[in-house]
């Protein structure tokens, strides 16, 4: 299992800037205007995970800027972030919270507690509704992403809900039960209750929406690791998020690639999966892959840019000392390398 797992652009900084090279990351908070953010999990029971702000044009790295801002660590597994009217909202697993920082001094501006819920992805519909999944309770909660109240706890879905995404007005949800479960649930966020459930691949675990408003899901396939002969495929499914029917699935063999794992979806009409061997890349127009291998390295994570095109590739390496992230540009050529926290796991844009 993973433990407890985007967009891109450049950067420039108002205070804080320097010309460094990204192996030296520089011990300062940045007011951001524009970056990059990695979201380092830490380890578990650690309470080390950290943020990372990473700023392509001076090639600057700040290492922990919510740390610097706050004078105490962001907690103990940190799985996701999104950002929304300049704030990000940041899901700690394992110390069962969401911490709400500014995105230009990260300083914190309030933390909503969930005792026991293991919170492990979040998504804002809009000023004053957000969901995140609870990933060993079965549910999804609602809440004010203005006022950081709760507003329905343990929505029932389906088994160990992960990825969410919102579109069409609607509230998507991937039930992996790491294998056990093959479903997307359907949240109407005028009543807070699953209106729809959708049959997609085994443990559906990341989900994007396309360029085309089409729902993306990658489901990982079954792995049975007392006799991997028991292992089943993993695949992409593409939904139509108004009559939730699926109208297009792109089946990757187990032979070939593995199990599939990490979504990032381009609004150039491409999306990428990391796979055995490396990166594949595949059309979200026709459905169809591009490349069975587009990048010969394996990642623990993957992002890429809508601006520049670049692909950010996250290397967690041993699982126990500061990660990297590596960045492609389009044509698959290498281009930089930057050091990160502990276990790279999450990778967004702010714009």
């Amino acid at each position: 299992m993973r433990q407890t797992i985007t967009v891109l652009f450049s950067i420039s900084i108002l205070v804080g800037c320097r010309m460094n090279d990204p192996i030296a990351p520089v011990q300062e908070n940045p007011v951001v205007i524009k970056g990059v953010y990695i979201l380092n999990e830490g380890g578990f029971t650690k309470s080390n995970a950290s943020l990372t702000v990473y700023v392509p044009d001076s090639n600057t790295v700040y290492p922990d800027v919510f740390s610097a801002a706050n004078n105490r660590s962001l907690g103990d597994v940190a799985n996701d972030i999104v950002i929304h009217n300049n704030k990000a909202y940041i899901v700690v697993n394992n110390s069962h919270k969401i911490e709400i920082i500014s995105t230009e001094t990260h300083k914190s501006l309030g933390t909503i507690q969930v005792p026991g819920n293991s919170p492990f992805k979040i998504v804002i519909l809009n000023d004053s509704k957000g969901y995140f999944t609870n990933l060993y309770k079965n549910s999804v909660t609602a809440f004010n992403p203005t006022s950081y109240a709760i507003i329905k706890e343990n929505i029932p879905v389906g088994l160990n809900p992960q990825g969410i995404t919102a579109a069409n007005g609607k509230i998507f949800v991937c039930n992996s039960g790491y294998g056990f479960d093959s479903t997307v649930s359907v949240i109407d966020p005028n009543i807070d209750t699953v209106v729809a459930t959708i049959k997609v691949g085994k443990s559906p675990a990341d989900i994007s929406v396309d360029s085309d408003g089409e729902i993306i899901v990658l489901c990982n396939g079954y792995s049975d690791f007392s006799n991997s002969s028991n292992d089943t495929p993993g695949s992409i499914f593409i939904i139509d998020p108004k009559s939730y029917t699926v109208t297009s699935t792109i089946l990757l063999p187990l032979a070939t690639y593995g199990h599939p794992n990490e979504l990032a979806i381009s609004n150039k009409g491409y999306g990428f999966t990391v796979v055995n061997s490396g990166i594949l890349k595949f059309d979200t127009k026709s459905n169809s892959i591009i490349s069975s291998l587009f990048i010969s390295k394996t990642s623990y994570s993957i992002a890429v840019d809508n601006v520049s095109e670049r692909i950010y590739l996250g290397d967690a390496r041993d699982f126990a000392s500061n990660g990297k992230i590596y960045v492609y540009e389009k044509n698959a050529v290498l281009k930089d390398s930057i050091t990160t926290g502990i276990i790279p796991g999450t990778i967004i844009f702010k714009q």
